[in-house]
């Protein structure tokens, strides 16, 4: 394993190469009419810096399901030989209930994940958004069904990191389990409460205290378009309402200097080249 510290030289280096793969999605969402969303700090960084935020190391974009579903089957012929779509169905070892495009040949490892059998490279995230239920039992047992599928799903990962034994032991016995129920339940729960009347939606793939609250479905629905490093992409048309709901009122304010750091722990990175500055 690598002993990978981030640079400004190489941290700019990824982003260029995630713009290429979220140049790549544009490409065919619109060739297809396939509806996306900029995401958390994706958007954020283009209505902040016009771009990348400086420290950022990732790309994140939402779709509703329908949406999400059309672009992973037109992937299968159009997306470009360079890249993979990255899913449960495509790649088994993949945990995660979202897709991923990733860039062939290149190595990026988080720590803590670098035993994962999925395959792995510089990537994009894509989430799926589904309905949320209107009612509050049925929304609690919603999360909390979400939940446990996302536990089962990270299980493995669990198993080598938790210290504490009542969190190692948790993950141990989730990890007996076979991971297709956890995307079993995500999938059961998408047809379970899709509804043309619903007025949030979520990713059941990604927990947080903002994901619970439910995103407004008509940040999909009303949209408009941002730049973004030279790009025009497609982001909600409420951008204050969107952004507001992830990172509070003071979202243009920059953090603490001490804050300014990527977002996740890297081991190794590679752009294909076998150079990782």
């Amino acid at each position: 394993m690598g002993k990978f510290v981030y640079t400004k030289e190489n941290l700019r280096r990824l982003q260029l190469a995630e713009l290429e793969m979220l140049r790549e999605v544009d490409r065919i969402c619109r060739k297809h009419e396939i509806a996306y969303i900029l995401d958390g700090g994706t958007l954020l960084g283009a209505i902040r810096h016009g771009g990348f935020i400086p420290w950022d190391d990732d790309v994140d974009l939402r779709m509703l399901r329908e949406e999400y579903d059309r672009f992973c089957e037109v992937c299968q012929t159009e997306l470009s030989p360079n890249y993979f779509l990255q899913t449960y169905r495509t790649d088994p070892g993949y945990r995660w209930g979202y897709a991923r495009i990733l860039k062939n040949g290149t190595v990026y490892k988080r720590k803590g994940q670098h035993r994962m059998t999925a395959r792995n490279g510089i990537f994009i995230d894509i989430f799926p958004d589904d309905d949320l239920p209107e009612g509050w039992f049925s929304g609690r047992l919603c999360t909390g069904l979400s939940w446990i599928c996302r536990k089962l799903l990270y299980s493995e990962v669990g198993v080598w990191n938790k210290r504490r034994f009542s969190s190692w032991f948790g993950f141990f016995i989730l990890n007996l389990f076979p991971k297709e129920w956890g995307h079993r339940g995500m999938e059961y729960l998408s047809r379970r409460y899709h509804s043309a009347r619903a007025t949030r939606v979520r990713c059941f793939g990604w927990g947080s205290r903002e994901e619970e609250r439910g995103l407004w479905k008509r940040w999909h629905l009303e949209t408009g378009e941002v730049e973004f490093e030279g790009l025009t992409l497609r982001a909600s048309k409420d951008i204050k309402g969107f952004l507001t709901h992830f990172f509070g009122e003071n979202y243009m304010s920059l953090p603490p200097r001490e804050k300014r750091i990527p977002g996740h722990m890297v081991t190794d990175l590679d752009f294909g080249d076998g150079n990782d500055s």
